[in-house]
């Protein structure tokens, strides 16, 4: 169990029983204490009349529509943080179900915390699940892991360590925004400008495997005609996007990065 003031939060579907009952074997090994999170079932929403949503954004930086449980996974990870908020804890692990432990994480994470307070660091976010490193900045190894600065904050929300200045600050900067990306793609942007993400690697936790609940599955498979033509549309702005964050990335990694 962690010595640090933390709150962890597991988000997990109704009815997704044997993901909640693998998950629960790996935290409870760890001796990490939880609280489930309920998470929002968007399968089946109609996007195009949920008025929290914004198709022509979304267009503009994906090149495509999202699906309904990407809203339902960005609302899930909303929710976590609110309740993170609603208490006095100072940190939150957010952690999805599809996980495995790879490491002690309790040491690590204490170690890490350790550090960024000697250091006076001021973080928002730190990715334990990250599976590469791009324009990173090394600040202290604890064994086989190493802690970075991450300058080019890495996708995926399986495993999350927020401050409590971090959840105030994202939630402040999407309040009254309607929702245009997945909720990943959200931080890395959100991240790369503010240059206050980090990571740990290799990762504390990885996927399982399993297949997802809350991803969706498409009725049928698409043609090879529609899955070209659906990539061909994604290309520019999935380009615009990953240089947009790089060029503020590299900007924090040689001129802004503590």
């Amino acid at each position: 169990m962690t010595t640090v003031d933390m709150v962890t939060y597991l988000i997990n579907l109704d009815g997704s029983d044997e993901r909640l009952n693998k998950a629960h074997q790996e935290l409870v090994r760890a001796n990490i204490n939880y609280q489930r999170i309920s998470a929002v079932d968007g399968r089946g929403l109609d996007i195009h009349n949920y008025e929290h949503y914004d198709s022509e954004q979304a267009w503009h930086e994906m090149g495509r529509d999202l699906i309904g449980a990407e809203i339902g996974c960005y609302l899930s990870h909303k929710k976590c943080l609110n309740e993170f908020l609603a208490t006095d804890a100072e940190y939150a692990l957010v952690l999805e179900d599809d996980l495995e432990l790879t490491s002690n994480i309790a040491d690590v994470i204490d170690q890490s915390i350790a550090e960024l307070n000697v250091q006076q660091s001021d973080w928002y976010l730190m990715n334990i699940a990250a599976q590469k490193r791009k324009f990173t900045k090394p600040i202290k190894q604890f064994d086989k892991h190493t802690l970075y600065h991450a300058y080019y904050f890495p996708m995926l929300g399986l495993g999350l360590l927020w401050t409590r200045k971090g959840a105030q600050a994202f939630l402040a900067s999407v309040y009254g925004q309607k929702i245009f990306v997945p909720v990943d793609v959200a931080f890395q942007s959100w991240l790369c400008q503010n240059g206050k993400g980090l990571s740990i690697y290799p990762p504390l936790v990885v996927a399982s495997g399993m297949v997802s609940d809350i991803d969706g599955q498409k009725d049928k498979e698409p043609t090879v005609e529609a899955s070209q033509s659906r990539t061909s549309g994604r290309y520019i702005p999935r380009q615009k996007r990953m240089w947009r964050n790089r060029l503020f990335a590299l900007q924090h990694l040689y001129f802004g990065g503590k």
